[in-house]
């Protein structure tokens, strides 16, 4: 990674480089997980197999940024982001994994392509706030409920400025294999669409996503999420629900992959926090209701999530936290399990 850095700096022109920011996140984490999503495999019995954990949090990362004015209000804009696992070597060679992208903005707004987050992933997510090893694997953090959102290969996104506090934004994502499914040429594009609101510490956002041929007999699948609360005082409250349709992953818990069909979900989750001088504790609850399979309901199908934790500031760009989560499934999800557990304690630092 060392050369490729190297060499990215060495070939920029010296009046490039004075615009060239370098930026990122690092944060390690000591826990404990007994869950399904984890690396431990079940027990001879069919229990659930706990374990300790010591590793890289999954938004640790470093990035490059700049810009370049190009008159009349418009300027050239790129980044190149590269998430870190020091302990995981397992995505090898490859760099730009995380949000990479060229475009341009202006008076008009901000137009990019690359590889780009969908607005889920980039601007909301207010419900979860919490710093955990693994988005699959932990349940000191809401991964299950915000499980849909992640980056786009091959798309084009644009966001418009702030007017009056409303903002939009619009991502479309191609699918440039356009494969064959049954004899069919398949479609697997991505589509987002989301409108949001901030003022005076109250925020809003609704956002729309399309997945193309995600359902069997190439169906789009499709996800809309509400999120709204306050920020401002020491105290944040967020609330989220969201419905999503998709195929045979139903993505989370005892159903991941084992589902085949049209799978819908419904969930909410509610974060509160409030800071006393260093110290943030924070609580978060999460429910999912009985999911339908081609619309039959799956009984005992639901769940129920809490997390309680607290941050300590032990600068502006550094902090300590610790965290507790549980998961309580409707029905067992091994053998006379029914619920899944982990604890985390960390430290992240911003630069």
């Amino acid at each position: 990674m060392k050369k490729l850095i190297a060499i990215a700096i060495a070939t920029l022109p010296a009046a490039a480089m004075a615009d060239v920011v370098l930026y990122g996140k690092l944060a390690a984490e000591v826990g404990y997980n007994k869950t399904l999503g984890d690396s431990f495999v079940n027990a001879p019995n069919g229990d659930l197999k706990g374990g300790m954990t010591v590793n890289m949090v999954d938004t640790s990362r470093i990035g490059f940024k700049g810009s370049e004015d190009l008159g009349n209000g418009l300027k050239a804009i790129w980044q190149v982001e590269q998430g870190l696992s020091f302990d995981d070597n397992s995505t090898g060679n490859r760099f730009a994994t995380r949000d990479s992208f060229i475009g341009v903005e202006g008076g008009f707004g901000k137009v990019r392509v690359g590889r780009l987050s969908t607005y889920q992933n980039s601007d909301m997510e207010q419900v979860d706030p919490w710093m955990y090893g693994s988005a699959k694997g932990s349940v000191n953090g809401l991964g299950i409920f915000t499980r849909t959102d992640g980056r786009v290969n091959n798309a084009i996104r644009y966001d418009s400025p702030n007017f009056g506090g409303f903002t939009v934004s619009a991502l479309y994502g191609a699918d440039e294999v356009r494969a064959y499914n049954a004899g069919e040429r398949t479609d697997k594009n991505t589509a987002n669409l989301a409108v949001a609101y901030s003022n005076n510490g109250v925020f809003a956002a609704y956002s729309y996503l399309r997945y193309g041929d995600a359902i069997k007999n190439n169906e789009a699948g499709h996800g809309h999420r509400v999120e709204a609360g306050y920020d401002a005082n020491n105290l944040y409250v967020a609330l989220g629900y969201q419905q999503v349709k998709s195929g045979s992953d139903a993505s989370y818990g005892a159903y991941t992959g084992a589902l085949n069909g049209e799978v819908k979900t419904r969930e909410m989750a509610l974060t509160a926090s409030y800071t006393i001088g260093a110290i943030t504790p924070r609580v978060s609850f999460a429910k999912g209701w009985d999911m339908k399979l081609d619309g039959k309901e799956l009984n005992d199908s639901g769940y129920n999530q809490f997390v309680i934790g607290a941050d300590y500031a032990l600068s502006k760009r550094t902090a300590a936290y610790v965290s507790y989560g549980q998961v309580n499934w409707d029905s067992n999800i091994a053998k006379d399990t029914d619920k899944e557990q982990s604890f985390g304690v960390g430290v992240r630092h911003n630069f």
